[in-house]
């Protein structure tokens, strides 16, 4: 049985007649920008290494997806792993291909996902290298101008946020709670829904840096008049690590491995984290357990 979500996009498909619109209703699906844009690009991508051409020549509608084999697919997996890319942005292409094909799938275009069993490529677990000490994160927030870009750091570091929640946060997600503290809802992956609470301190200085009374208005507003693009806030997390003199291209998920790392450190109970951060299951929290290089449980046995 189709989901509600896909019963939608089955109603949609008496306009649909070729990739290109099969690829715009699955992006749709999508909630972030850049999502959307880097998946977009894999898909050409794809596209080109099937037909054997530049993916600067790639139209969607060049490649039918009831065509494709699992051999195209494996093929491709393979190909990527030929060119060296990083095994992080083989798993994202990969994911791209198999997201799309079970879309189709999902709203009857295509009669079976001949990715479904090809697996996506295990990259190394590089968290102890991403983390910040308490240290280096207080002297990035330190080191940032007041205002807006300090807030954005301090907000993810706070929320344990995704880039991507924080770029589409609003006022009205913006509410106090007790004692003076603020609360924060946050929309993060398959539409979930959480709230965190952040700090007196940095609840006032949103409200004092507020300028428009509108719940629908952006937290953090761009230049142009709009909400900060996710792109815009990875180059403030970047030059507020350069600015604390901290080595790496600094992102905002730095910052999320931090909050979980750090709260743990404090005392944190791992199940309050997993909600905070917003995560399904919790095997997924429980890998900042492993992520202190510097701790081990023989340094709590008898010396």
């Amino acid at each position: 049985m189709l989901t509600p979500g896909a019963e939608n996009s089955v109603q949609r498909m008496a306009d649909v007649t070729n990739t290109a619109q099969i690829v715009e209703l699955w992006k749709s699906s999508k909630r972030s920008p850049e999502t959307r844009r880097c998946y977009e690009t894999d898909i050409r991508y794809f596209i080109a290494f099937v037909l054997g051409i530049s993916p600067k020549l790639v139209q969607l509608n060049d490649l039918d997806l009831r065509t494709v084999t699992m051999n195209d697919v494996l093929a491709f997996a393979d190909y990527l792993e030929t060119k060296e890319y990083e095994v992080s942005t083989r798993a994202r292409k990969l994911a791209a291909i198999k997201s799309l094909l079970r879309f189709a799938l999902k709203v009857e275009w295509t009669k079976f996902n001949v990715a479904a069993e090809v697996p996506l490529p295990e990259p190394k677990d590089k968290l102890a290298e991403r983390l910040l000490s308490e240290l280096e994160v207080m002297t990035m927030i330190a080191l940032t101008p007041k205002g807006r870009d300090r807030l954005v750091i301090q907000l993810l570091y706070y929320t344990g946020a995704r880039v991507s929640e924080i770029a589409v946060l609003t006022w009205r997600s913006v509410q106090p709670g007790r004692d003076g503290n603020g609360q924060v809802t946050l929309y993060g992956k398959g539409q979930k829904t959480r709230t965190v609470v952040i700090p007196k301190s940095i609840y006032q200085e949103l409200l004092r840096q507020r300028t428009n009374n509108s719940p629908d208005a952006p937290v953090f507003g761009s230049r142009q008049g709009g909400a900060v693009g996710e792109r815009r806030i990875r180059k403030i997390v970047a030059e507020s690590g350069k600015r604390a003199g901290i080595s790496g291209n600094v992102s905002p998920h730095w910052l999320r491995h931090s909050h979980a790392t750090h709260s743990l450190d404090r005392g944190a109970p791992v199940q309050l984290l997993q909600a905070t951060l917003g995560h399904s299951s919790l095997n997924q929290t429980s890998r900042y357990t492993h992520a202190r290089p510097n701790d081990s449980t023989g340094l709590y046995l008898p010396k």
